[in-house]
């Protein structure tokens, strides 16, 4: 694929460094020229001098060819506004925007705009550590809107079904380890004794789930 990065922080090298050694064909933007100090002196992709929102800037970084887009800089304006000439100038398949400001992050996304916002999830996943431990997310998709959450089958499910916890749109069993062999379960499934389960979770089904631990 071909690949902007605009910002070459230490989100953004980091990404552009990420993508090339995956074999795409990455070029990176950044106003200030010792900001490309953070990439290996074997960077294979291109470096761009200049600011992101600057139309002629996003051209010689190849935004008319390009499959896809990432804006990361340390200003959520910045970014948002890249977002948008991404996609509706240069009509970019795939933008992401870094988003820090929770608040305009979900305004954005309301906006159309994918969004990545590092302080929701990680206010999130922090308070997961401290009063969740019961808990373990193997994936949060999204910004942590929707999660997979595994867990040991709570007693009180031991000889239930897995109809008995399913709550369309909220909650879900995809998938029961037993005996170190994992199956996706049918509605009719009968949770065992010794059952390790991972549950598709929403956030605002969380207090149903800690419910079934309690």
């Amino acid at each position: 694929m071909r690949i902007v990065v605009v910002g070459c922080g230490t989100l953004g090298s980091q990404l552009a460094e990420t993508l090339a050694r995956s074999g795409h064909s990455v070029a990176v933007i950044d106003p200030d020229p010792l900001a490309f100090r953070r990439l290996r002196p074997n960077f294979a992709g291109k470096k761009v001098e200049g600011f992101g929102l600057d139309l002629a800037v996003l051209a010689e970084a190849g935004a008319e060819r390009a499959d896809a887009l990432a804006t990361v800089t340390d200003d959520d304006n910045t970014n948002f506004v890249v977002a948008t000439l991404a996609r509706e100038r240069f009509a970019i398949p795939k933008v992401v925007a870094r988003i820090i400001d929770p608040i305009r992050a979900e305004i954005y996304q309301h906006l159309g705009i994918p969004v990545i916002a590092p302080t929701a999830w990680g206010a999130r996943r922090i308070h997961e550590l401290l009063v969740g431990e019961r808990l373990l997310t193997l994936l949060a998709s999204g910004n942590g809107e929707v999660r997979i959450i595994e867990l040991d089958v709570p007693h009180r499910l031991i000889g239930r079904m897995v109809r008995d916890v399913a709550v369309p749109g909220e909650l879900m069993v995809v998938c029961l380890i037993r005996n170190g062999q994992a199956m996706v379960p049918f509605m009719g499934t009968v949770f065992d004794d010794h059952d390790l389960i991972q549950v598709a979770v929403s956030d605002q089904a969380m207090p149903r789930l800690e419910s079934l631990l309690d």
